[in-house]
């Protein structure tokens, strides 16, 4: 592992002006379209998940809020941000370059359990046909792409790591302590309600454990793109 950070070179700023656009009009298309209820409920609720706001403003706040508390809206956030700040300054130090990979990993982890979890059982119509594509197809491949082609390469050392799980286990804690209260939780896999605190455990020593062996791949590919480039 290294602590030097390469600079993004102008396509590459390029690119991730790209990345930071698609990201932030499926963040605010998915808050506005949210905040005015114009998304069409679900034909089936599990108990237990996010429902019951009550329609027009007077349940905006509620969605607002349970909106902002869904992983696939945090991830795309994170890749908002991260990629705004690469395209402006094309380079970032030893937090952003933590806040980067663990952006790789939330949105690589959002784009799979989406297509493997969620995805297949899941019937959309209306606005959603726009922003679920969006939000869990097109930003996840664009950021992945920009990363694998334009950096930023090295500074992925062992705190770099443990700095990139800090969001993924506050989100965690977060999610859980808010259900205590409101018996309601984001997903199937931590539905304490349904299938207990031993299970919503396992799932999430399972999801984390994935999260290390993705950034241990992306290191690993960082690695050696890095050994290519040097012949």
């Amino acid at each position: 592992m290294t602590t030097d950070i390469t600079e993004l070179s102008r396509r590459g700023c390029a690119a991730y002006w790209v990345v930071a656009a698609l990201a932030w009009v499926g963040v605010a298309a998915t808050l506005i379209i949210t905040a005015f209820d114009g998304y069409v409920p679900p034909t089936y609720h599990e108990e237990g998940l996010f429902a019951g706001a009550p329609h027009g403003w007077a349940g905006a706040p509620e969605r607002l809020i349970n909106c902002l508390s869904y992983f696939t809206e945090l991830s795309n956030i994170m890749v908002a941000i991260i990629s705004t700040l690469l395209a402006r300054r094309g380079r970032v130090g030893a937090w952003g370059r933590a806040t980067h990979l663990c952006a790789l990993m939330m949105i690589t982890v959002t784009a799979i359990v989406y297509a493997t979890l969620i995805g297949p059982y899941e019937v959309i119509s209306g606005f959603a046909l726009v922003t679920n594509p969006l939000q869990h197809i097109v930003v996840p491949a664009a950021f992945v792409t920009a990363a694998a082609l334009a950096g930023p390469r090295g500074g992925i050392t062992w705190a770099t790591l443990g700095r990139a799980l800090l969001i993924p286990v506050a989100w965690v804690a977060y999610t859980l302590v808010r259900g205590t209260f409101t018996h309601q939780y984001p997903y199937g896999f931590v539905n304490v309600w349904r299938i207990g605190y031993a299970q919503v455990a396992i799932n999430i020593v399972a999801i984390l454990i994935g999260a290390l062996v993705f950034m241990a791949i992306f290191a690993g590919a960082d690695w050696l793109i890095r050994k290519a480039s040097r012949r």
